[in-house]
């Protein structure tokens, strides 16, 4: 009598344990499996490498970003002096501003490069693009704020020069009214003709070197 119950295909064991597969679609399954894993394991692993290569990228940018930021707030202190306050060697303070300015612009292209690097990977989409946003927007506050305390700097060191100037004209101006204040003050009006000749002389002279000063005390 014919058993009723329904044939099984039945998948050998090879000696290590492990089924053989019998058909061809069953070949053609785990053949599937191993390249669709395959696949998926190239996704990842080129994705891991983007992602190792936009960190690296990252830190180069935050590394460049904290030297331009300690370099700018090193000059900051330096625009920042006041040593305009003290009017001793004010021209030897502005030459060296000078030089000073001279640096910060020579600098100038830290902050245009480091511009470049990081709009260029917020325009890729980097995963970081909210972090070089903020830091860039940083960096620029702290650098017009250098460009203007150094140009408030040069502008004072000028007014404290120009004070210089003024204050020792006018001092040469009341030492020289000092030395003639005698002629226009003295009461000696001549003894004799001969006398009053000399004097009339000497304060014609004087009148000529009035005149000479007249100009620039005016100024």
């Amino acid at each position: 009598m014919l058993s009723s119950f329904p044939k099984r295909r039945v998948q050998k064991m090879d000696p290590s344990g492990v089924k053989v597969l019998e058909t061809a679609e069953d070949i053609q399954e785990r053949r599937q499996q191993v390249l669709d894993r395959y696949h998926r394991f190239k996704e990842l692993s080129t994705l891991r490498r983007q992602k190792l290569e936009d960190s690296y990228r990252f830190q180069f940018f935050q590394r460049d970003a904290e030297e331009l930021e300690k370099w700018i707030q090193e000059k900051l202190q330096i625009a920042s002096d006041e040593n305009y306050k003290d009017p001793t060697n004010l021209q030897g303070k502005l030459q060296k501003h000078q030089a000073f300015e001279a640096e910060v612009q020579a600098n100038s292209g830290a902050i245009v490069k480091l511009d470049e690097t990081g709009n260029l990977m917020i325009s890729e989409g980097h995963f970081a693009s909210e972090t070089i946003r903020t830091r860039l927007m940083e960096l620029h506050r702290l650098w017009e704020l250098l460009l203007e305390k150094m140009r408030e700097k040069g502008i004072k060191l000028l007014q404290a020069q120009k004070l210089v100037q003024y204050l020792r004209e006018c001092e040469d101006v009341m030492d020289w009214i000092n030395d003639k204040e005698a002629i226009v003050t003295s009461e000696e009006l001549g003894q004799d003709l001969e006398h009053v000749e000399v004097l009339q002389k000497k304060f014609e002279e004087f009148q000529t070197d009035l005149a000479a000063h007249e100009e620039r005390v005016n100024e």
